[in-house]
């Protein structure tokens, strides 16, 4: 009778060992997605001598961030962007590399959500929710003229952002490290650019 006994508290032990496990994993995949960001859209349009790019992502910050940003600390952001030439038997050939930080902050005298770029266009907002709409839009950004390109029809370009942790005050840098939470960078996106000539 009490071998009957402690094999059945083992198996009780065993079930709720299981099921904090469970808990503990779903937990925190879900607190890893608070934050997320992914690329959804991107194209090279020309304009006379140049081509400029537009592209669309999805941003979602977790409290944490956004508690952050409201204490007055800027959020930098890099956005990277390449073109490369492809070849046969060689490694692709590198056209052009651009990258440009954008920055959001928090004004306390004014009360406004700031964003900054690196051609410093300063645009203010009222809410953050209206300025992270806004951070995820690049718009018009010149990455390239045409006399950078030549007959190749067809170019790979590739782009990623992400939150540039070495901008953060040390002390949280030191904090973050291991925080899933502050892991934020897109996935790179590819896609082919046709040279229409």
């Amino acid at each position: 009778m009490m071998d009957f006994f402690m094999h059945y508290l083992k198996k009780i032990k065993l079930s709720i060992f299981f099921a904090i496990w469970m808990s503990l994993f779903f937990s925190s995949s879900i607190i890893a997605a608070d934050n997320s960001l992914i690329i959804k859209t991107a194209e090279i349009n020309n304009q006379f001598e140049a081509y400029f790019l537009n592209a669309e992502f999805e941003l979602f910050f977790n409290d944490d961030l956004d508690e952050a940003i409201r204490k007055g600390i800027p959020i930098n952001f890099i956005i990277e962007f390449e073109l490369k030439k492809p070849r046969k038997y060689w490694f692709d050939e590198e056209v052009t590399k651009k990258t440009k930080e954008i920055v959001l902050s928090y004004h306390a005298l004014s009360k406004q959500f700031i964003l900054s770029e690196s051609e410093n266009r300063l645009v203010a907002f009222d809410n953050l929710t209206q300025a992270k709409n806004e951070l995820k839009k690049i718009k018009n950004w010149r990455i390239f003229d045409k006399s950078q390109i030549d007959d190749t029809d067809k170019y790979s370009a590739y782009l990623q952002v992400k939150l540039d942790q070495t901008k953060l005050p040390k002390q949280l840098q030191v904090d973050i490290t291991s925080n899933q939470e502050w892991q934020l960078a897109s996935k790179q996106f590819q896609w082919i650019f046709i040279n229409n000539k």
